[in-house]
């Protein structure tokens, strides 16, 4: 994407991203969450004023950035992205995209079942977003994102994938995933027989798998990779997490990792008040808490905050990530069985 990004008011230079969090929400509603009269819907000055609040605490400890990649049908609001970015002047970057099976909107899943053309018009809506913008401002993404479930992926999750690397290809626009801590594999053989690049390609979630040797696999094959759901204890333990990224880490993918929490600030529909939803984990938890602990397990200072500084801003530049001073990999088989086309590999 050259040496610059768009972000919710405009376009900025790469370097101005400075410290950022790479899978963040201001706010999220599960589709029908409007139809509920009986809800308890926070009030609109409300919502801005607990986002500004979260984002002053981030700019108070060097933060610049963050990224929302919320999708279209589970509540983006780019108008509230765009009011809080223009009081705090910090920089938030959006997604154009759509969610999973279970989650998604029900339009979509709909649409994909009974128009045979659902692929095309969706890739088509992506590359009108982030060519045109949206809203009054003509706002304009900086990546799309695709979701996946359990399980085998679905018709509706199998095309919007399809269509996101259709749009992708035609904009050289960086791709992030949402998983269930599995199948990042599959995603990534699928955008990349699709021609997108693995360097372009977050698989995100991954701190919800234990298994050392998928977080590996992603990385040999030139994939970011998202551990970014620190704080959100019913998906893993961060003892667990920590645990792996430190791992990882000394294996020498540290250039590959992206950071966050997947908190939401805001959060509408049913899962408010859930006993297994935990309150917003405040955007601070990782340096906080969980670089201390990456310190104590042998990981220096300078090579955390890269994870903060220096990798976000490889990946939108379009960079692979070095590959690790170790053993190199040289199978194309992925852990599953499953084998990416050559042209995901970095070469």
């Amino acid at each position: 994407m050259g040496d610059r990004i768009n972000t919710i008011n405009g376009p900025i230079a790469l370097d101005a991203l400075g410290k950022t969090l790479m899978h963040e929400h201001l706010t999220i509603g599960l589709p029908g969450w409007e139809s509920d009269t009986l809800a308890d819907h926070r009030h609109r000055r409300d919502m801005v004023a607990r986002c500004v609040d979260l984002i002053q605490e981030l700019q108070d400890n060097g933060f610049n950035s963050l990224l929302d990649p919320c999708p279209n049908d589970i509540g983006r609001d780019v108008d509230l992205m765009g009011e809080v970015a223009s009081r705090t002047g910090f920089n938030i970057l959006f997604a154009t995209g759509l969610y999973d099976e279970l989650m998604g909107g029900s339009y979509w899943k709909i649409k994909a079942a009974r128009d045979p053309d659902a692929e095309n018009y969706i890739a088509d809506m992506y590359i009108r977003e982030i060519e045109k913008g949206i809203g009054d401002a003509g706002s304009k993404p900086a990546i799309i994102k695709v979701a996946t479930g359990r399980g085998p992926f679905s018709h509706f999750e199998t095309i919007a994938i399809q269509a996101a690397a259709t749009a992708a290809v035609a904009t050289g626009t960086p791709i992030t995933t949402h998983t269930a801590g599995i199948d990042g594999d599959r995603q990534l053989q699928l955008l990349s027989g699709r021609g997108v690049p693995a360097h372009r390609i977050i698989i995100g979630h991954c701190c919800g798998s234990n298994d050392r040797q998928y977080h590996q696999d992603i990385c040999r094959h030139g994939a970011y990779i998202g551990f970014d759901r620190f704080g959100l204890l019913q998906f893993n333990s961060d003892e667990n997490r920590v645990a792996n990224l430190s791992a990882l880490m000394k294996s020498g993918y540290a250039p590959s990792v992206i950071i966050s929490h997947d908190c939401t600030f805001n959060l509408r529909g049913p899962l408010v008040g859930r006993d297994d939803i935990p309150p917003v984990v405040r955007p601070m938890h990782f340096v906080r808490e969980i670089a201390p602990r990456l310190r104590e397990s042998g990981i220096e200072a300078p090579v955390i905050e890269a994870l903060l500084t220096a990798n976000p801003r490889r990946y939108f530049k379009g960079e692979e990530p070095p590959p690790p001073a170790i053993e190199p990999f040289a199978s194309s088989q992925l852990s599953n069985g499953f084998t990416v086309p050559k042209s995901g590999l970095r070469e």
